[in-house]
């Protein structure tokens, strides 16, 4: 009723706050030992550890009430917030530094002010319309809510840590110039989960629906629809990024020679997440949600292992791979647990044509230098990649989904002609 959502909102903004306190008082106490263990060699780190706790919250709160307005089934424009707005003031605030009207201490103070900016704007979004249901009183249930969102907020702690560990390490055991090769080769490769977050956002809730009223054959044909979707879709796109990555870094310094094995890595890693469909949907909206905690403790815990052996050893590349090894792992554990418990898995024989077919694409074409022009190289490996992969489509349509949209699409183009 409206008396418990005004009490759960209310909740909501409160319990983050006291936690913030709480946290803050204990990183305040310990930034010159958090500085130590985030860097060996780069200093200059040290003093914007402060500003790091900052962006947490900020981060943290931006959630909250993105997640408030997905309740209200308002996503798009939150979405914007999230995917586009910081990228957009990162990309405007690079320029001013290439130029100089910046300096790289306004950098990280004008980027945070914008993340607290977006906080803002989220909250006037999420609360214009239902600000008057807030009521400042604890609800009943205030146990169970604190035990849920502890290990939610928890596991997805674990998952920015997870994604964002490889960048820690290789600050800290090489040259700080190094990151940025990194960050840019990661994030060329991370391009291939576009699509499940996007997806992800339409899965979720149908999934909680389904498995809210124990509607396990919905549950499973959103499996299985999902993960070839985004197999197939992802799958396009590994192919036109790893294919073009070597023409792509031409058109950077020399110093991002090499990167193409990082963003391969990245980019598989990627592609093994998006197979796995609705997965994260079912493990986070079932009863065994704890588990997702205990899976991201240990897997975190690999990846420093593999970090400290891998990154002094082989440097960008090897950070690289002890992220794909992780997350392949980390995968196939919960895919696993989804088949025991659920007796269901999201694979079939057109899943394996798929793979099949992207892996002898990806073999044939890595070493193909149709032109020496790097952009010329980029379109006409692009444009064949393209009719290779309709034709594979048209031909075994592995997928109903986009089946159907091809033929839409085709439908329309003949009677717009």
């Amino acid at each position: 009723n409206i008396n418990e959502k005004g009490e759960f909102l209310s909740f909501a903004l409160f319990l983050p706050t006291l936690v913030i306190f709480i946290l803050g008082f204990i990183y305040y106490l310990f930034i010159p030992e958090i500085g130590d263990f985030l860097t060996d060699k780069n200093e200059i780190i040290k003093q914007y550890v402060f500003y790091i706790f900052i962006y947490g919250v900020f981060m943290g709160y931006f959630e909250v009430f993105y997640s408030y307005s997905k309740v209200q089934l308002k996503t798009v424009f939150g979405n914007i917030l999230k995917e586009i707005f910081i990228r957009v003031i990162v990309t405007i605030l690079l320029i001013l530094l290439y130029f100089n009207i910046i300096t790289e201490h306004d950098f990280v103070k004008l980027l945070m002010l914008a993340y607290g900016v977006r906080v803002l704007i989220m909250a006037w979004y999420s609360l214009k319309d239902t600000y008057k249901e807030i009521i400042w009183k604890i609800p009943s249930n205030a146990k169970a809510i604190v035990n849920y969102v502890f290990f939610i907020v928890l596991s997805a702690s674990i998952s920015f840590l997870f994604l964002e560990i490889d960048k820690i390490m290789v600050s800290k055991y090489i040259d700080l110039s190094n990151v940025a090769y990194y960050a840019v080769a990661t994030f060329i490769g991370i391009v291939v989960a576009v699509p499940g977050r996007a997806m992800q956002q339409i899965l979720n809730p149908l999934v909680a629906s389904a498995i809210a009223i124990n509607d396990m054959p919905k549950v499973l044909e959103l499996y299985k629809k999902s993960s070839i979707n985004l197999l197939v879709i992802s799958g396009f796109i590994f192919l036109l990024i790893t294919l073009n990555t070597t023409s792509l870094f031409q058109m950077f310094s020399d110093k991002f020679k090499g990167g193409e094995t990082v963003v391969l890595y990245i980019a598989l890693a990627k592609l093994i997440m998006m197979s796995l469909g609705s997965n994260n949907s079912i493990m986070a909206n079932s009863k065994y949600y704890k588990y997702d905690l205990l899976f991201g403790v240990l897997i975190i815990g690999l990846t420093i292992y593999l970090n400290i052996i891998l990154i002094p050893k082989y440097g960008i590349d090897g950070a690289a791979l002890a992220t794909l090894i992780t997350i392949a792992l980390y995968s196939f554990i919960r895919l696993m647990f989804v088949y025991i418990k659920f007796n269901m898995q999201p694979f079939t024989l057109k899943s394996i044509y798929t793979v099949i077919f992207i892996a002898v694409v990806f073999l044939l074409g890595r070493d193909v230098i149709i032109t020496q022009n790097f952009i010329f190289n980029i379109v006409i490996k692009s444009i064949l990649i393209s009719l290779f992969y309709s034709v594979f489509v048209f031909v075994t349509k592995p997928s109903d989904d986009i089946d159907r949209v091809i033929k839409d699409l085709k439908g329309r183009f003949i009677k717009g002609k």
